[in-house]
């Protein structure tokens, strides 16, 4: 590879011009926040408490007892938080240092389908009245975000326990932080159930077997997580467990309503209100095909560009080595300007961050169509029921959903990152990952169980 002449570019612990207007918007935007909240006791029925009500807070409060809406102003203002905190964090995640592998994007991606479980938790009733609103769209993302900062920072607490165990302190506290979970959630169904259909007939031993199974998988993990920093293996460790704990409160429901259904007491499946039949073929048709499909061109494309880049010097394609700004990299056209332009479209297919995310969208597009085509489901986001409007057919929304995918392994395969630029490089697709994965999991898990 050709040497690389190193350019001027900002260190790490300087934000520049765009990061310091994202973060200065993003603490309007909580200052605005804080103060509605603070304004209704002290002058109820102001005009800012009534906007609060009216877009954002009704509506996650109908979704809680039945089925909530979107609307424009509170669509917008969550995606323009979305873009604005991803910015933020990514610059925050640099200034402190912290990791930017894929093993980080592997570590963050369970938190995704432990979202989309705690969903059809709630969206199947059981959780009860003081835990049900916290898993409701949008919040149940930012319950996410805060079950995320926790477990980083309690991993960087056990990691600097001791000098030598530190891995071993790391997964003691994956498996308190699990076992908090389970007691949580256990706690909320055992009082969810009370004075409804289900107190007679659901059974909660799977919840504790599912936590049994959780600490095994812990346990297990840490034999093969050494090349993982801590903040990685304990975001891996309680993400999973957390992931298995909410499957155990699911299958704990699903038994329930096969239970019912074998011995014909229809009477209590209607007055769940709930569907008597299960479409476990839904998950595969919207998990397992665009896997699929999926594995072919990565396997015989992706893979061995991604190697032969990988050969040549350049270990993740599009992201830049640290001493190489953006401009110079444009202006000089050397051998390793020339590798990457010539495999970085076809090996960041392979990217964890770029799969991931094509994957989200197909999932997300697919479950989309079958629902409401196929079962009867409405859409509730905006954006979603103007697209099905405008093509007349839900499967329109798929075809979208299947293009945006594309959409965005052409940004990526385009695209070249600065070193410093390395966490929004991932966070990015972790979005992108988290609108399309984990709304498209939520509805192939509720049309598979019923609910």
């Amino acid at each position: 590879m050709d040497s690389i002449r190193t350019s001027e570019s900002l260190p790490d612990d300087q934000l520049s011009w765009w990061e310091k207007v994202s973060l200065l918007c993003l603490i309007m935007i909580i200052l605005v926040t804080l103060s509605a909240f603070i304004s209704q006791a002290l002058l109820p029925g102001n005009a800012l408490q009534s906007i609060l009500d009216t877009y954002f807070l009704d509506p996650i409060r109908a979704e809680s007892s039945a089925d909530g809406s979107y609307n424009q102003i509170n669509t917008m203002a969550y995606n323009v938080t979305l873009i604005l905190s991803v910015i933020c964090i990514g610059a925050i995640m640099r200034w402190l240092r912290m990791p930017a592998t894929e093993c980080t994007i592997l570590a963050l991606t369970p938190w995704v389908f432990w979202a989309a479980l705690g969903e059809v938790v709630e969206d199947a009733s059981l959780f009860g009245d003081d835990l049900q609103a916290w898993f409701v769209s949008p919040g149940i993302h930012f319950q996410g975000a805060l079950w995320v900062i926790a477990t980083g920072w309690l991993s960087v607490v056990a990691s600097r326990a001791t000098d030598g165990e530190s891995r071993s302190w790391v997964t003691g506290m994956s498996i308190g932080m699990v076992a908090f979970q389970g007691l949580l959630f256990l706690t909320s169904l055992q009082d969810g159930r009370i004075d409804t259909p289900m107190e007679e007939h659901l059974n909660l031993w799977p919840v504790g077997i599912a936590g049994l199974l959780a600490t095994l998988f812990i346990l297990v993990s840490h034999t093969f997580m050494e090349r993982w920093t801590p903040v990685e293996q304990g975001l891996f460790q309680v993400g999973i467990g957390g992931c298995l704990v909410l499957y155990g409160c699911l299958h704990a429901y699903a038994s329930m309503m096969s239970g019912l259904e074998v011995s014909g007491d229809l009477a209590t499946i209607f007055a769940i209100d709930r569907n008597p039949e299960m479409h476990l073929e839904v998950l595969f048709w919207t998990m397992v095909f665009p896997a699929i499909i999926l594995f072919f061109p990565i396997a015989y494309l992706s893979l061995p560009a991604r190697e032969k880049l990988r050969r040549r010097g350049v270990p993740v394609p599009g992201l830049l080595p640290p001493s190489l700004s953006l401009s110079s990299y444009e202006n000089e056209k050397t051998q390793y300007h020339e590798d990457m332009e010539s495999l970085a479209g076809l090996a960041v297919l392979s990217s964890p961050i770029v799969f991931l995310a094509i994957y989200g969208q197909a999932v997300d597009g697919i479950a989309t169509g079958m629902g409401l085509e196929i079962y009867g489901y409405s859409e509730k986001h905006v954006l979603s029921a103007a697209v099905i409007e405008f093509f007349g057919s839900a499967y329109g929304f798929t075809i979208l959903k299947v293009a945006l995918g594309f959409v965005v392994w052409w940004f990526y395969a385009l695209q070249r990152w600065e070193y410093r630029y390395r966490h929004l490089r991932i966070l990015m697709a972790l979005a992108l990952m988290t609108v399309g994965l984990a709304p498209g999991l939520r509805d192939a898990f509720r049309m598979a169980l019923g609910v």
